[in-house]
Parts: C-alpha cells; sequence; structure tokens
C-alpha cells in the first residue's frame, strides 16, 4: 500500500508513476457541460499545461472546447493553502475552492490493495 501524505505532489507522483523529471503543479479545473459549470481539484503537467489529473475522477484529461457539444475544461494553476483543517484553492483567475484536509484520502485509501483491508470496513 503507498502510505505518507495523500496531501502531497510526491503521493500522486507515485501512485501515478508519474516521473521526476515531469513538473506537477495544484490546479482548478473549470468543466462546463451544456452551460453548468463545476470547479474540481487537479494536477496539471507545468510542461504540457494541456494535459491534467482530475483528482477525484483519478484519471488524465485535456483542456478541452467541443463547439457545438457545449463541453469545455478550463485548467487554472492555483495556489495551495491550509487554513483551520481545510485546504483552500486559489487561482490566478480568482477561482477558489476548498476542500477537508482529508479530501484526497477518502478517495485513495482504499483504491490500493494491502491486506489491511480485510480486516477494516470499507464504506
Amino acid at each position: 500500500m503507498i502510505q505518507g501524505n495523500y496531501n502531497s505532489i510526491a503521493f500522486f507522483r507515485k501512485y501515478f508513476h508519474i516521473p521526476a523529471g515531469q513538473k506537477l503543479a495544484w490546479a482548478l479545473i473549470r468543466e462546463t457541460v451544456q452551460g453548468k459549470s463545476e470547479i474540481r481539484l487537479g494536477l496539471v503537467f507545468c510542461q504540457h499545461p494541456h494535459v491534467y489529473l482530475d483528482v477525484a475522477m483519478r484519471r488524465f484529461f485535456t483542456v478541452l472546447d467541443v463547439n457545438g457539444a457545449g463541453v469545455t475544461r478550463e485548467v487554472y494553476p492555483a495556489q495551495r493553502h491550509l487554513c483551520k483543517g481545510v485546504f483552500r484553492f486559489v487561482a490566478d483567475n480568482g477561482s477558489c475552492r476548498e476542500f477537508p484536509k482529508n479530501y484526497i484520502r477518502d478517495i485513495y485509501f482504499t483504491s490500493v490493495y494491502s491486506s489491511e483491508i480485510f480486516v477494516q470496513r470499507l464504506y
């Protein structure tokens, strides 16, 4: 099982086997589908800013603008700040989103095999 700080870029680098030469940064992703927007947490590849990792969906995406289909994805590198047990991500464009400190751990903790899963309650 991958141990350590789930709230670190190093965790994602190890979990997804991302080489050390690929610089990563926290990002907020604005995904709009048929006029409805959602801001999601992600990691962007700094040398390839059109490619990002969606933290909650656990997969890679590219920036997208499909005319006629009403689907767009925009990536904004963001600064992360810890405030009262909550991580606050603020992008240069003014977008802001807060996530509880255990947000990433809750998503990834049970997705990696460990013998501990047989003695734990998994929700």
